[in-house]
């Protein structure tokens, strides 16, 4: 009720003024004339502006991220309604008046950059679905970049078989527990010529054999050259979900362009690293060109081989960088780098790693910081909670006393966080008077 009341205020004094114009343009002898732009945009003075700005800053829905609770309808539609509405129909006010533009830059900015993270048909980029996925397939990229290799489709549904297509083809692979509280199969599948890397994420519950229908088989690709072979600066990300379809007795890959999964939310930095220690699940063979391939996948695999795999995964992951997201983001309308007080900004500085920022998602930091103890990086704490989940060796009490002790500081850090993100968010779009 309190939040109606809230967009009740912004849309008042909006709709009092449309409905004023409109009732003049229809009196008797009233020319059809496209009113000035004082007519359409509701708010004019100074004052107006920063009471709107002030109500629209500290407006109760900015918090949750689509990746932390599900996409809500209504709180889009309040939003889109009550101050996107009102943002585009001042659009030519604006123009005509610059201190006004100035003071409301920053929320003209944030609002449609914080629609699309929040929409239910999209990816969250500003191209819609079937024009971003349509561009990755366009003459200016890379021919096959987003088609999966043929065997690895043709193994579907079992997990096994998928490997085991893997493993013949030469495709180096990895079991390992998710970041999403499920457990993933990796393929890396890098282009002959060198223009991208293909990632292929098959997402299975703990235990499970058979992908399910409907599940997703996620592609994130690096493309480094473009379609005529030139090194480019930056590498981009492409990112897909197929959806994984029967067909008779058979599998197949169906793109449904509604998907709605915010990439950028996980991915603010780019690609993600693996969660880099032994975990419960972590397994890998030699494939096919590597010293102890066995054709049938049954012989001795050498020592610690999953944990090479997983480290050479991941230093090729960091050897991406920062990418370019060629204007499909632009992380600076999220708002300002949210962390300072807790020491994010120290490495999130927007250079050498990219800002944590109003769209990064809050579960996905929480399971970083908390549950796999990888921010801030520190490779004791790391050894000691692998310890204490493989038990080998098992921890003992004062080094579990000292593990429940990082813990409960590492669940203060991330509330604290949590505190943190909205003021600042309010302070940043308050940062400009319109006066």
């Amino acid at each position: 009720m309190r939040k109606k009341k809230f967009y009740a205020r912004l849309l008042a004094v909006g709709l009092l003024a449309a409905l004023s114009t409109s009732m003049q343009s229809c009196e008797p002898g009233s020319r059809a004339e496209a009113p000035a732009s004082s007519e359409i945009c509701a708010y004019k003075t100074p004052e107006e502006w920063n009471a709107f700005v002030r109500t629209a800053a500290t407006q109760p829905d900015w918090g949750p991220t689509c990746e932390d609770s599900a996409c809500d309808a209504d709180t889009y539609d309040r939003v889109k309604t009550g101050i996107q509405a009102v943002l585009e129909s001042c659009r030519p006010f604006f123009a005509a008046h610059p201190q006004i533009a100035a003071c409301t830059d920053r929320l003209r900015h944030f609002v449609p950059a914080w629609m699309r993270q929040h929409d239910e048909d999209s990816y969250g980029f500003r191209r819609n679905n079937h024009e971003y996925l349509k561009a990755q397939e366009s003459l200016e990229e890379p021919d096959g970049m987003m088609v999966p290799p043929e065997v690895l489709v043709a193994a579907i549904p079992s997990r096994t078989k998928v490997i085991e297509a893997a493993r013949r083809n030469g495709y180096r692979y990895l079991e390992h527990d998710s970041g999403i509280d499920d457990t993933r199969t990796f393929v890396l599948v890098p282009d002959s010529r060198g223009r991208f890397d293909q990632w292929f994420l098959l997402n299975l519950q703990p235990g499970q054999s058979l992908v399910q229908v409907h599940q997703p088989l996620s592609i994130l690709v690096v493309q480094k050259k473009d379609a005529a072979g030139n090194v480019l600066p930056k590498v981009r990300l492409h990112f897909r979900d197929y959806t994984i379809a029967a067909r008779g007795h058979s599998y197949h890959l169906a793109l449904d362009e509604t998907k709605n999964g915010k990439c950028y939310s996980c991915h603010t930095n780019g690609v993600r690293q693996l969660i880099p220690r032994i975990t419960p699940v972590l397994e890998a063979r030699p494939v096919r060109g590597e010293p102890g391939y066995d054709e049938n996948g049954t012989g001795p695999v050498p020592p610690d081989f999953a944990l090479h795999r997983l480290q050479e995964f991941n230093r090729r992951l960091r050897s991406y960088g920062n990418p370019d997201w060629r204007g499909d983001i632009e992380p600076g309308d999220f708002g300002p780098p949210l962390g300072k007080a807790q020491g994010c900004i120290d490495c999130h500085d927007g250079a050498s790693r990219a800002a944590l920022n109003m769209a990064t998602s809050l579960r996905q930091l929480e399971k970083k910081v908390y549950y796999q103890l990888s921010m801030p990086p520190d490779n004791s704490l790391q050894r000691l909670l692998e310890r204490n989940e493989m038990k080998n060796p098992e921890l003992n009490a004062a080094e579990a006393a000292h593990l429940e002790k990082e813990l409960l500081s590492q669940a203060n850090l991330i509330r604290d966080f949590e505190k943190s993100r909205v003021p600042t968010l309010e302070k940043w779009l308050l940062g400009v008077s319109c006066r």
